[in-house]
């Protein structure tokens, strides 16, 4: 792993290497200036001499990777992000819709409404003849929507890489190239194969690989039977050629070389299976929706960087000989139209996880109306704690410490990040989203047992997958 550097006059630097830095840090030569992406600033005056080299982006509704490789094919650092997904975020808004629901329907006061249906209250700084603020309004249909706007869903991912990219171009020197691949995806297209115009006469391979590399994308690279991911990998039609399937991809399914077998093509094979029951694919067309809105908005953000698309991106990776994954696509990225042909690539992926901040939830399972014992200290529930704080002894003093939701501990020798609360105790996963315990028996543990290693905001590193309700 590469560390950023940032010179005493704030001049951005070569990236240095892990040992050197922790060497830096020892020596009090130098001092962390932000901990994501890692980066120090040096405390002497040194030269700033820096190399020309390029910075990759490969973009994604749930993933971005990220790659710096110097101009002799080097490659000094490797990112994946990964961003919050839209299920974690449907289910905790369909658990607030549900406590609010809880909330209308309970047993309250009627209260009339303050104004006709037709009209709404308005607050103006200058009263009226009779001195009111308050002044009726005719409602209009007109939306108040800025030009551009967004959902805050997709404003949100869209910000992110917006944000991301100038964050790491702000810690490289001068001179990187950045490079980005966009998506650009046909929703008819998708949906009805059988499109025809003059935009689609590109003959019948342009058309079969573009539906390949969008099944391969939809199914993450990995075998919808054995759920093995890499390997060789063939796309399935699941209605069969010989029975004449077309080049839907909702009947085209992910499949690896051991399971895409003659004998699951048989009667009583699972291949066989899904044809008779007709099974379908599809993760929807929001991933593909989200991917042609953030195209323009980082052709607009960014018009001198070199944009390329996915199946660019495929053939230069495969003749660079790397692996499929999201690190070694951004570093494919980075390398596009340069000539380089090979690269010297010993970097480990630096995995970078997007967490919520804190719980904000306004609605509570027990709430202070409509109870027979009114809720006057307002408790809020324990799925609705944001942190706990225990006092415990040590060197034979009381020593109290604070736990906050996804701090980085430390349990036993292992690592891991507090998912949730329960009382005084806590559960903690590792970076497999495993459960790191003192007892095969409980999952709970004490945070008088944990060593709090430092607070994490709304990014943890090395956290491979997101942990909790994140």
């Amino acid at each position: 792993m590469s560390v950023f550097v940032v010179g005493l006059n704030g001049c951005r630097l070569m990236p240095t290497s892990e040992r050197k830095a922790r060497l830096l840090l020892k020596q009090g030569k130098a001092f962390v200036e932000q901990k994501v992406p890692f980066t120090i600033r040096l405390n002497y005056k040194t030269g700033s001499t820096t190399q020309p080299g390029y910075l990759g982006i490969d973009t994604g509704s749930q993933h971005i990777g990220v790659s710096v490789v110097r101009e002799d094919g080097t490659v000094l650092h490797k990112e994946e992000i990964g961003l919050r997904d839209s299920m974690s975020k449907r289910k905790l808004l369909e658990a607030k819709a549900s406590l609010r629901r809880g909330r209308r329907y309970r047993k309250t006061r009627y209260r009339h409404p303050k104004w006709r249906p037709k009209t709404k209250r308005v607050y103006c700084e200058v009263p009226d003849r009779k001195g009111r603020h308050w002044q009726k309004k005719k409602i209009t249909f007109t939306s108040k929507r800025p030009k551009g706007w967004l959902p805050p869903s997709l404003q949100s991912k869209t910000d992110h890489h917006i944000r991301w990219i100038k964050k790491l171009q702000d810690l490289l020197p001068e001179g990187y190239r950045l490079s980005i691949e966009l998506g650009r995806f046909d929703p008819a297209r998708m949906k009805n194969p059988e499109i025809h115009g003059d935009l689609y006469q590109k003959g019948p391979q342009y058309d079969y690989e573009n539906v390949r590399a969008y099944v391969l994308d939809r199914d993450r690279y990995t075998c919808q039977i054995c759920k093995k991911k890499g390997g060789k990998l063939h796309v399935h039609h699941i209605l069969y050629r010989s029975h004449g399937a077309t080049d839907d991809p909702q009947y085209i399914v992910t499949v690896c070389s051991d399971c895409h077998s003659a004998q699951n093509h048989l009667p009583g094979g699972i291949l066989y299976q899904w044809m008779q029951e007709q099974k379908r694919f599809s993760r929807g067309l929001r991933d593909a929706t989200f991917m042609n809105i953030l195209r323009k908005r980082l052709i607009r953000a960014f018009p001198e960087a070199v944009f390329t698309y996915g199946n660019v991106t495929k053939v230069d990776r495969e003749k660079l000989k790397l692996p499929k994954s999201h690190g070694n696509d951004a570093t494919a990225i980075a390398l596009v139209k340069t000539g380089i042909t090979a690269v010297k690539d010993k970097e480990s992926v630096i995995c970078i996880q997007q967490v919520r901040r804190k719980k904000r939830s306004l609605h509570e399972e027990t709430p202070r109306k409509g109870r027979k014992e009114p809720n006057r200290t307002a408790a809020r529930n324990n799925k609705n704690t944001k942190a706990v704080t225990v006092t415990k002894r040590q060197n034979k003093k009381k020593v109290s410490m604070t736990g906050c939701l996804f701090d980085r501990v430390e349990l036993n020798g292992k690592k891991g990040w507090i998912s949730g609360f329960t009382g005084r105790s806590c559960y903690v996963k590792d970076a497999d989203d495993q459960y790191l315990s003192t007892s095969p028996k409980y999952k709970q543990v004490s945070l008088s047992k944990l060593r709090i290693l430092h607070h994490c905001g709304n990014w943890i590193i090395g956290a491979k997958k997101t942990l909790g309700k994140g």
